[in-house]
């Protein structure tokens, strides 16, 4: 497959995953409700829980590389080095709404989320580095598709922009990582296997994602009806 062809199935996959988000609970109940900080706690929560593994699931992934694919290594490891710390970023937000680190890390992830990151572990051992560039590809071009959540949260939980590192900082560094995201994959997606594999990996992470939004949702409604019916 031709570099233009392969990045065209790659947008339109990554718009239609975000489509099928779209019509999740989670989404359907920010436009309708709005978001407030019960839901806005437990998503950046699920947030951390994933993002603390991005680094290592990306370092692993290096494995199977040798320097004959010297651009592919030094991106895959730099791209860890670059992710270190984001879950950082979560913590310190929700620190802004009262939340303690240690009720964080000491929360246990919801199913959807321990699979997406089971998910993860097993692309960076099992398949070509190739194939997690198509997580790469939509997760650095995701701030596009979330700009309606994050006014949302701004408005409803009544956050600033410095309160919100995560969503704000992560969006301007991600511009650059998407840019080079791009050249990778131009440069490294060359067989139909490995432009079959990224195409892949792009479909199902974005899936999963969507599948911790409800989740998410879904276990603040189930909260919700506890404490009212006790």
């Amino acid at each position: 497959m031709e570099t233009r062809a392969l990045f065209e199935q790659l947008a339109a996959a990554e718009q239609e995953g975000w489509n099928e988000i779209y019509e999740g609970d989670f989404i359907r109940h920010l436009r309708t409700h709005g978001i407030d900080r019960d839901l806005y706690v437990a998503l950046m929560t699920e947030i951390y829980h994933y993002t603390r593994h991005n680094a290592q699931n990306q370092a692993l992934a290096v494995l199977g590389v040798q320097s004959d694919r010297l651009a592919l290594l030094k991106y895959c490891l730099h791209h860890a080095y670059q992710e270190a710390g984001h879950d950082q970023m979560v913590i310190r937000d929700l620190a802004q709404v009262g939340v303690q680190r240690e009720t964080v890390e000491s929360s246990n992830p919801l199913p959807e989320t321990q699979a997406f990151v089971a998910y993860l572990y097993q692309l960076a051992h099992n398949r070509d580095a190739t194939h997690r560039l198509g997580y790469s590809y939509w997760a650095e071009n995701a701030y596009a598709y979330i700009s309606e959540l994050i006014e949302a949260i701004k408005r409803d939980v009544k956050l600033t922009d410095d309160q919100l590192t995560f969503f704000v900082e992560h969006s301007t560094i991600d511009e650059a990582h998407f840019a080079q995201v791009k050249n990778i994959i131009a440069n490294s997606c060359v067989t139909e296997e490995q432009q079959a594999g990224a195409l892949d990996a792009l479909k199902v992470t974005l899936r999963l994602t969507g599948n911790i939004m409800d989740a998410v949702y879904r276990e603040v409604q189930k909260r919700r009806s506890r404490t009212a019916a006790a």
